[in-house]
């Protein structure tokens, strides 16, 4: 082992979009920078996995941003045959009904059927009705915020489930702040937003944000999402970056002087950076572990009971078909929470005549899901798939 010294002012933890994108807007005003990266590709969590002749994303994500300038500056990476518009349609399994997503009033009262649709309307009136007249529920948690919102009968037919299925906690222990500030509208503005156009993107809750811009202008790499961190790690190193990847960290020490001396090893070469700052976009328990001084005890036992969502995708291979007639289609209820029409995407994701469905699994880190095999993830999924008659097993290939 040896040991090697460099001159980076500023280290960065994590290459994915936001540690690289970080790293690219430093180099601009004259810093020198450090990603070190743990994993042996760039992306975090849109990244591309290269299988064969299959591309695997891990979302599956798509490129949107109501920011036009961060979007011109994503699609400036690409050459024109390099990335492609797409229109992605999405929609929730509602018991055996497909309802338009997000939902409108509309699409409730004719695509739930007459009974959803009534005892919601009755449900949803008689909350407002209740917010009128000074008896609001004190909204100090999401649950209290959907039933203020939705009403008692919508929130327990679809948000309850769906949400606890997705978080993995009761809605009564999940904070307000899952929700935006925006959100706190009266009931007569949330009346004429829920009868007359989409529930506003700030409106839904955080699982549910990005899927108001799924009927959007999106955009996809051709070779992948994974396209999208690929490039911005080659504009950072063009710009005279220095990234690390496969190594990790060993001990982030802050110095008298303010500045922090950083200590990481590749597995065959240890590296002493000193850093007049450093950015981490890595989970907080990870970067706890790492710090000189240490923490107090008290802040050591808080930041490692602290959980944050992870998610498995089972991408399974069949002949080529138009499986769901939507690019995303939401499943409560199932062991999956949203499952990826590939070919919607791009068909050079697999190859020709075929096509693949990906099932996103939210799980906790190391819990029994994380770490169950390809067959163990399969098996749990295909019986639904059947019986929601989307797929059969004998055509998997």
């Amino acid at each position: 082992m040896s040991e090697k010294k460099t001159s980076s002012k500023i280290m960065i933890l994590g290459a994915g979009v936001t540690g690289l994108s970080a790293g690219v807007r430093f180099l601009e005003n004259g810093y020198d920078v450090c990603i070190i990266e743990k994993a042996e590709h760039v992306g975090g969590l849109a990244k591309t996995i290269v299988r064969g002749n299959y591309l695997l994303d891990l979302g599956p994500h798509h490129l949107y941003s109501k920011n036009e300038s961060t979007l011109n500056d994503m699609l400036d990476l690409f050459e024109d045959d390099e990335i492609v518009p797409i229109s992605l349609e999405a929609k929730i399994l509602f018991y055996d009904r497909f309802l338009d997503y997000p939902l409108t009033a509309r699409s409730v009262l004719s695509q739930m059927g007459l009974k959803h649709a009534v005892l919601g309307s009755i449900s949803y009136i008689a909350m407002g009705l209740r917010n009128l007249f000074g008896l609001r529920l004190k909204e100090d948690n999401f649950q209290a915020w959907a039933r203020n919102n939705f009403g008692n009968y919508m929130f327990n037919l679809f948000f309850k489930p769906y949400t606890e299925q997705f978080w993995g906690v009761p809605c009564e222990e999940m904070s307000i702040d899952c929700v935006p500030q925006v959100t706190k509208a009266s009931f007569m503005q949330t009346l004429k937003r829920l009868f007359f156009k989409k529930f506003a993107n700030e409106s839904l809750s955080v699982e549910e944000v990005d899927v108001g811009y799924e009927k959007s202008v999106n955009f996809f790499p051709v070779k992948g999402i994974g396209a999208i961190a690929e490039k911005m790690k080659d504009v950072f190193l063009s710009k005279g970056g220095t990234l690390r990847l496969n190594c990790d960290i060993t001990e982030l020490t802050m110095n008298n002087n303010s500045t922090y001396t950083l200590h990481s090893t590749n597995k065959v070469e240890s590296f002493k950076d000193e850093a007049m700052y450093v950015v981490s976009t890595i989970p907080l328990p990870s970067l706890f572990q790492i710090m000189k001084p240490a923490p107090p005890d008290s802040l050591l036992e808080s930041v490692d009971s602290l959980k944050y969502l992870s998610t498995v995708v089972l991408y399974i291979v069949i002949n080529d078909r138009d499986i769901l007639e939507c690019a995303f289609l939401y499943m409560p209820d199932r062991p999956y929470n949203r499952m990826s029409n590939t070919n919607r995407f791009h068909p050079n994701l697999c190859p020709e005549g075929e096509n693949m469905l990906a099932c996103e699994i939210t799980c906790t880190f190391n819990d029994e899901t994380w770490k169950s095999s390809d067959e163990e993830l399969f098996e749990k999924c295909i019986g639904h798939l059947e019986s929601d008659k989307l797929i059969s097993r004998d055509e998997v290939k």
